[in-house]
């Protein structure tokens, strides 16, 4: 069965056993006042061939190389303009997300020159004033045991805490938080790339200590609830709803945008991008591969095939390939 025959509904049921992206009731009770993204506004830094990195995740290093970038930056624009500063994405694995919030960092650390072409530096007034920004990604916390768990919680605070200065010592994870959090002071942006990884994996492994990690993660974003007044904008993804893991009893006022068709196609790539960024490499392969396929459109109807269908909001007839 085709990937789009699947997700015709508008939702991906059972990617785990936690109901990722399953919502019981609708995100929005009228049309809304902000544009949806258009067509037209793809396509910057596509005027010759760049090298296509699979797998890299770091903005800075993508277009310090020259590599091919697809520009989601309008959709950076689009939650600034929206006047929240407490978000919460949810994608499958694969979709861009640590990308996106690397994009993220670098915007709120005003690095201009890294979006020379891209959306929101020619097409917005955005004025790129710096923020301290502290970027957590629990994508690699070990769930081997509870104390590895905790050791790897505390390493990733404390590798934060380098870069900004701050020598931390070893306790809680919450009080680490906040030991950095008094440091940065106001205006201070926060940024958690796959939250709920390491309760994922414990769930999938069988690990009898998922109630004390649920525990740690309960203090960990009690502090955060805590500090609120003084972080500028704050970002959150990960896989699941973050109301399936009951680590959120006290962060009510996420702006959950995971179904929100305005983002829509915020994660994964729209078969416009597909074409705009990718046209000379899917040229490229159609060339030297001509006796596997009938016609540069069949190749384009093959990856449609494996990858396309995927849709993130039953508001939205986009589609997007992973």
């Amino acid at each position: 069965m085709k990937v789009g025959q699947k997700c015709e509904s508008g939702r991906i049921d059972s990617m785990s056993t936690l109901n990722t992206l399953r919502t019981s009731a609708p995100y929005f009770t009228r049309e809304e006042s902000l544009p949806q993204i258009r067509e037209v506004e793809i396509g910057y830094n596509t005027d010759e061939m760049k090298t296509i990195k699979t797998g890299e995740s770091e903005f800075e290093r993508l277009i310090k190389s020259d590599s091919l970038y697809v520009d989601k930056s309008m959709y950076i624009h689009l939650l600034l303009r929206m006047g929240q500063s407490y978000y919460f994405a949810a994608r499958p694995r694969r979709y861009g997300k640590s990308l996106f919030c690397s994009t993220l960092q670098a915007l709120f650390e005003g690095r201009r020159e890294l979006f020379e072409g891209l959306y929101i530096a020619e097409k917005t007034d955005y004025s790129f004033e710096k923020h301290p920004v502290i970027h957590l990604n629990f994508a690699n916390i070990t769930t081997s045991t509870l104390e590895g768990f905790l050791a790897s919680f505390r390493e990733v605070l404390r590798k934060e805490g380098e870069r900004h200065g701050i020598a931390l010592r070893d306790r809680e994870p919450a009080l680490m938080l906040g030991d950095i959090l008094s440091e940065t002071g106001n205006g201070t942006v926060l940024i958690i790339d796959e939250y709920d990884a390491p309760l994922v994996r414990a769930v999938t492994e069988g690990k009898p200590f998922i109630p004390d990690m649920r525990s740690y993660f309960r203090d960990f974003y009690s502090r955060v609830k805590n500090s609120l007044e003084h972080i500028r904008f704050l970002f959150i993804t990960g896989v699941t709803k973050y109301s399936s893991l009951s680590i959120f009893s006290e962060m009510n006022n996420l702006t959950d945008i995971s179904m929100d068709p305005r983002f829509a196609s915020a994660f994964g790539y729209t078969e416009d991008e597909l074409l705009s960024y990718f046209g000379e490499a899917i040229d490229e392969h159609y060339e030297e591969n001509r006796d596997r396929y009938g016609s540069r459109n069949e190749l384009v109807e093959r990856i449609r095939e494996y990858y396309d269908g995927y849709r993130f909001s039953p508001r939205s007839n986009v589609t997007v390939y992973n």
